[in-house]
């Protein structure tokens, strides 16, 4: 090896030998790096495959002749590791039945393909503004740049088009409550800045001489970045969780199949199962009894029956919280995925309408429903599309801490989970996670919920049909919790929120965006030099 670097022994042959290989071979290869980049994330958090996956598409994207070229492999990156990550949409498909079961995985490849195209733009636009230069001279503002041109295409895929933030780079971290801590500085975009920057530090290794300041420098910002991660992260979790003293919760997680579920000749049994595991003994104390996304089909605000059969089990002025479908029949037919308070009078309370609808699963659009049909996208509810919620906001019970309600997917976009003009004390969300398989979908689904109580500072409680049902803290500590298809019930107190606001929750992106602005400077200054 020569003695002066490890850039020399190692980038001269990796660029060469990525130089022999023909443009099909570079687009397979950046299509497995994106697969396996794809497993960083819930359940298998294999985190260091990053390390190899992003300098392996750095290093391929410069062996492009044209910005096409390049946009080409970042989008077939893109692909295979959005492909990996939603493949639990395709259980959707099979649970619902009306389609053949491949439709689900063409399903998870469209949407795969449109949203690539974001990741495409980014190396396109890294190529065009780099090809010129001597890379040998730049290596770390191309790195820079890299970091704010990917990482911007995930806020741009989390925002547009309705958003769909899922499996940000941040989440690899999902396996260390220490390690998400520092989502309640700048949230789990900020988080993926760093993510991203970490994981291209071989690539700056393997082009640096071992004596250079590229060299000591990137290992050293590697180093300090994770023990000041690991720092603040256990500092954070050295607070311990307090409970509210007038406030007992009963999560009821009944784990009854999607299908039974809405068989009509099965719904009075689910009816029931409910109501026999909500029973609780008046020393108990429970004060909130809590279902999950649409846990029972009858319409409660409209049917007085099924809520005094509710009102015979609570006792001690408890109260139900529950899912359940909202229908209005005049003057046209409109449908809510709705949530409820039930009180020991059989009256309603309060309700809450979902806000935030999933795209082709809750509603389609209309200009699109009939092109889309054929590949298996239609209504997942068919009829019909639910109707959207007024939006969020904070339900103040007399006596009681103030709670915002989320339902399924509304808990999955940073920033956007609370009033924030009314803020709760703390977050409950409900879901029907049956739809997401039995791999990672629940499974990220539940890490999402655990960084939200982060980056707010506020519990969350979460009550899921089939699992994962958890009592989460402000600091994304699970105090309690109901794995994956089990069925019982989590009595708990309610965490206390956080006694500061997080600076995340006091300003949301504009951390990060100021992060970003401050990289983009700092690629300028580089290049400069």
């Amino acid at each position: 090896m020569d003695s002066n670097g490890v850039g020399t022994f190692y980038s001269d042959r990796i660029t060469d030998w990525l130089h022999r290989r023909s443009g099909g071979q570079l687009i397979l290869l950046v299509f497995i790096g994106g697969v396996l980049s794809g497993l960083s994330f819930a359940p298998l958090y294999l985190i260091p495959l990053l390390a190899v996956a992003y300098p392996l598409l750095l290093m391929v994207v410069f062996q492009s002749k044209s910005p096409l070229e390049a946009m080409a492999f970042g989008w077939w990156f893109g692909f295979g590791q959005l492909f990996m990550g939603t493949t639990w949409i395709a259980s959707a498909f099979e649970v619902d039945g009306r389609y053949p079961g491949w439709t689900g995985y063409l399903a998870v490849a469209c949407l795969a393909m449109v949203l690539a195209l974001y990741y495409g733009l980014a190396t396109g636009l890294l190529w065009r503004f780099f090809r010129r230069l001597d890379l040998t001279k730049n290596r770390l503002s191309l790195v820079l740049a890299f970091v704010v041109l990917w990482s911007g295409a995930e806020w741009l895929r989390g925002h547009f088009f309705t958003g769909f933030p899922w499996n940000l780079t941040g989440y690899a971290w999902g396996f260390s409550d220490i390690m998400l801590q520092t989502t309640a500085l700048w949230g789990i975009y900020g988080l993926g800045v760093l993510t991203i920057f970490l994981a291209l530090v071989p690539y700056l290794l393997i082009h640096a001489p071992l004596k250079s300041k590229l060299f000591s420098g990137s290992l050293g910002a590697a180093v300090v970045l994770i023990l000041g991660m690991i720092v603040y992260g256990v500092l954070q979790l050295s607070i311990p969780t307090s409970f509210h003293e007038n406030v007992k919760l009963k999560i009821v997680q009944a784990n009854i199949n999607q299908n039974d579920k809405w068989d009509p000749a099965k719904k009075a049994d689910n009816f029931i199962t409910y109501l026999n595991m909500s029973k609780a003994r008046p020393e108990e104390g429970i004060t909130h009894v809590i279902w999950p996304e649409t846990a029972v089909v009858y319409f409660l605000d409209t049917e007085p029956s099924r809520r005094y059969l509710i009102a015979e089990f609570l006792k001690n002025n408890a109260v139900l919280m529950t899912g359940f479908p909202r229908v209005k029949r005049v003057p046209e037919l409109q449908a809510w995925n709705s949530f409820a308070v039930i009180d020991q009078e059989a009256q309603v309370q309060y309700i809450y309408d979902k806000n935030h609808l999933v795209p082709f699963g809750e509603y389609t659009p209309d200009f699109l429903h009939n092109s889309l049909s054929f590949l298996g996208l239609g209504m997942m509810v068919e009829g019909f599309s639910y109707s959207r919620g007024e939006g969020l906001e904070t339900y103040h019970p007399a006596g009681m801490p103030s709670v915002g309600v989320l339902i399924c997917y509304e808990i999955i976009f940073p920033g956007s989970v609370v009033d924030r003009d009314d803020r709760p004390d703390w977050l409950l969300n409900i879901t029907n996670d049956a739809w997401y398989g039995r791999f990672n979908g629940p499974y990220q689904h539940f890490l999402q919920t655990r960084v939200r109580a982060i980056e707010e500072g506020r519990p969350v409680v979460r009550s899921a049909g089939t699992g994962i049902s958890a009592v989460i803290d402000s600091q994304g500590r699970v105090i309690k919790a109901l794995d994956l298809n089990q069925r019982g019930t989590i009595t708990s107190g309610l965490p206390v929120k956080r006694a500061d606001r997080t600076l995340y929750s006091s300003i949301y992106d504009w951390t990060y965006l100021t992060i970003m602005l401050l990289l983009s400077g700092l690629v300028i200054l580089f290049l400069r030099q």
